[in-house]
């Protein structure tokens, strides 16, 4: 019987097992969801998942094939060539289910887009302990009061409402084919409240296009409560857009 120590061979083992078993684990359903479809699976060389529908390839060769001829004259009523969003329309409706990411990006863009909560959640200890020590029992009522004063103002609504409007679009990316074919959503970098609605700055990411938010205007509006959605591009960007709801 001797006492010697596992070697690093041995080491490298387990790790190498564990980090198997919890890439296994994390990415499971992403995988079967894949496969169900049909999609390719690639895997990169730090663990993440590239997911790619190769009925792409074959519906890119026939639209390329059956596209007509237009010459430089072709123009529609209005004097502009005709637009295709119509058909970008239909394509995107017709796209299938892209499944979520999970990873490190994945994770960073969620804290992102609750970092409001995440701040609000850390300062409440920072007031509530000291209210507490200092007026005892009757903290919970002077709290109660002081939430149902600050959502009396008119600043605070606002605030309010844009952060519910922000939540329910990213809430709709994640239902429909608002992201790129690896799962990841647009950034919804700034929120500014503006008469009758709200206005969001959108970072759309590469694998995107303004035509992919455009087709999902009638989505947008009844999740963001909207009566009027109208989006404007960057002149300079052509990533960022600016979206402007107007309220029922």
């Amino acid at each position: 019987m001797t006492d010697a120590t596992p070697g690093g061979g041995q080491r490298k083992g387990v790790w190498a097992r564990l980090t198997t078993a919890a890439d296994r684990w994390i990415w499971q359903r992403p995988n079967q969801l894949a496969r169900e479809q049909g999609w390719e699976i690639d895997r990169s060389r730090w663990g993440g998942r590239t997911y790619r529908d190769p009925r792409f390839d074959q519906r890119k060769k026939e639209l390329l094939e059956n596209e007509p001829e237009r010459g430089p004259s072709q123009k529609d009523v209005a004097g502009q060539t005709p637009s295709t969003l119509s058909g970008s329309e239909a394509y995107y409706r017709r796209s299938a289910k892209i499944p979520r990411a999970h990873d490190l990006v994945a994770v960073a863009g969620l804290l992102w887009r609750w970092r409001a909560e995440l701040a609000l959640a850390g300062a409440t200890p920072l007031v509530v302990v000291p209210l507490l020590l200092w007026t005892g029992p009757w903290a919970p009522l002077l709290a109660v009061a002081a939430a149902a004063v600050c959502l009396g103002l008119p600043i605070v609504r606002r605030a309010a409402t844009r952060l519910v409007v922000r939540h329910r679009f990213q809430s709709l990316c994640l239902r429909t084919s608002m992201r790129t074919p690896e799962g990841r959503m647009p950034l919804v970098v700034h929120t500014q409240s503006i008469p009758g609605g709200v206005a969001m700055l959108v970072w759309c990411r590469s694998g995107m296009s303004p035509e992919l938010i455009e087709a999902h205007i009638p989505e947008i509006k009844v999740a963001c409560f909207a009566k009027e959605v109208t989006i404007y591009r960057s002149e300079r960007w052509a990533h960022l857009l600016t979206v402007e709801l107007k309220r029922a």
